[in-house]
This record gives C-alpha cells, sequence and structure tokens, in this order.
C-alpha cells in the first residue's frame, strides 16, 4: 500500500491519535514476530487504517498494552496485541507489499524493488500458506492493472477499477466472508482513492519516464511541462474526481455501525481524505513520505 489514507492530525483527538498508534504498532510488531524484523518495513498507514475498520466492523475484542519496542527502546507505547484477525491482515500487507515490489521490478525501477522483493520472499511465501486464495486475487489484479497500462487507457474511472475491485474484496478475504455492500463500497472508494493519488503524486516521474499515467492518458502529455501547471490546467476537474470518490466513500462509510474506532476513522474519511487531496493539488512536487 502507499501511505495516501491517513488521519487529519489537526482535528484528531489525542485518544484517537493513541488508538490510530495501537493499531500501527500493532501490525509493525506482529510483522516483526511472525515475519521477521526487516519486513517490518512494509508496516504503513493505509493498513492501520484498515485494521481499525475491520476490527470495529466484525466487533472483534481488541485488547491493547503497553510496551517498549525494538526500534524505540526507551519510551513505552500502546500496541495491539496478536489476535486472529490480526494475522490475517498482516498476512495481507505482506502479500501486497510482495506483488508490489515484483510489479517495480517488471516496471524497471531497479535494485531498489530487487532488493525489496528478495527481503520479502521468505514472508510471501508464508503468507500464501495462510490466505493462498487472496494470492490468487493479487495476481488476476495485476493482469488486468497490466492490460490497462498496455492499452493506455484513457478513462480514468477505468484505469482505476482493478485496484479498486482489489480493495473491495480484501475485506471478505480478511474477514472470511462476513461483510456486506456498506463495507465493500467503502473500500473500492477508499481503492480508486489510493490509485488515483498515487498516479498523480507521481505524474512527473511517469512523464520523464515514458510510463503510463491515467492523468497524462486523460489530460494529454504532449504539453506537460511541469506538475504545478498540469494539475492547475486541468485543476476543476481534477478536483471534481477526487471530491467524488470522496464524498462516495464517506457515503458509504456513514451506513456502517462503527462503535469503538468511530471518531478516529470518521476523521480519516471525511477529514483526512480531503486534506490529502488538497495536499497533492497544491504541492508541486511528490509528497514525502507521512508521518502520523
Amino acid at each position: 500500500m502507499y501511505g495516501y489514507i491517513v488521519p487529519d492530525k489537526p482535528n484528531l483527538r489525542a485518544s484517537d491519535f493513541v488508538l490510530y498508534r495501537s493499531f500501527y504498532c500493532g501490525m509493525c510488531c506482529h510483522t516483526g514476530r511472525h515475519y521477521g524484523q526487516l519486513p517490518r518495513f512494509t508496516t504503513n498507514y493505509d493498513f492501520a487504517f484498515l485494521s481499525a475498520l475491520l476490527h470495529d466492523y466484525s466487533k472483534s475484542d481488541i485488547v491493547i498494552e503497553e510496551h517498549k519496542c525494538v526500534l524505540n527502546p526507551i519510551k513505552k507505547k500502546a500496541i495491539l496485541q496478536e489476535n486472529p484477525l490480526l494475522d490475517r491482515l498482516v498476512a495481507a500487507n505482506i502479500l501486497l507489499s510482495y506483488a508490489k515490489a515484483e510489479d517495480g521490478v517488471e516496471d524497471g525501477d531497479g535494485m531498489k524493488y530487487r532488493l525489496v522483493r528478495k527481503v520479502l520472499k521468505k514472508p510471501f511465501r508464508k503468507a500464501k500458506k495462510l490466505m493462498p486464495e487472496l494470492c490468487e486475487e493479487i495476481d488476476s489484479y495485476y493482469k488486468l492493472q497490466r492490460d490497462v497500462e498496455n492499452r493506455r487507457e484513457s478513462s480514468i474511472d477505468r484505469a482505476a477499477d482493478p485496484f479498486a475491485n482489489l480493495l473491495k474484496k480484501l475485506p471478505s478475504y480478511i474477514l472470511q466472508g462476513q461483510t456486506d455492500d456498506n463495507i465493500e463500497a467503502l473500500c473500492y472508494n477508499i481503492g480508486k482513492f489510493v490509485y488515483l493519488a498515487d498516479a498523480l503524486d507521481d505524474v512527473t516521474d511517469d512523464f520523464k519516464s515514458k510510463r503510463y499515467n491515467p492523468f497524462l492518458s486523460r489530460f494529454g502529455a504532449g504539453e506537460f511541462k511541469s506538475r504545478a501547471e498540469f494539475i492547475a490546467k486541468n485543476a476543476d476537474e481534477i478536483k471534481f474526481i477526487f471530491e467524488s470518490v470522496c464524498a462516495r466513500a464517506y457515503e458509504c462509510f456513514s451506513k456502517l455501525r462503527l462503535t469503538q474506532s468511530y471518531t478516529l476513522l470518521r476523521n480519516i474519511v471525511f477529514d483526512g481524505m480531503r486534506a490529502k487531496t488538497e495536499e497533492l493539488l497544491s504541492s508541486k512536487t511528490k509528497l514525502k513520505p507521512p508521518r502520523i
């Protein structure tokens, strides 16, 4: 995953910040215990959100305890403790991270992704044993995504559809079928937002490398001079695309019966996604990795 689904920190309550960090740290520690220390770098904010969402949606009991961490051995942190749902969340993250590394190697992105793939090879095999059906689903997604790229799809909706559908199906694999239309539709729009945010963020790199990018394909790469000028020229339509996805995501979210993490999740879906949209539209350079 990518790190575009994050809280709007200025509007985040202190208690929700601690709760959010406990989900993030829970994934990190669980990864270290079961897959090794190096794969902990795959821990990301998108899956911290997904962990909070699926634990609340499934009414799973959560236990949060304070422990010291190998990455910060001085100060104790609130950390979500192990449970079966966390097992599947971490395995899903490993599978997606490995697939992204393989995709990066195929795109010719150099040693970085080759190293990541090597580090994740053994963890990938272990995660695949736990969730073989999800592994097959991810393989199918990448075939569809390659098809989108090869035909230089100019429809932004169709370009985003494979990844959005993968995220739509993810809760069913993690919750073993115990989902409904609302959470699947929410995750579809979360996936669409992530795909489009990543594409817009990468627009300059993709232009220079002559790689497929849905925004370049839709608006034309012929007159591309800079990220800022490209976004400014097409600002109304780009903003409408992102605002529509945000609105649909919040509409689906509002239909869910959430309790333990409701205010945290509302901050992310309602405030965080809109704040990230404004950040993407106003930045003249690729966004720096977030720090929450």
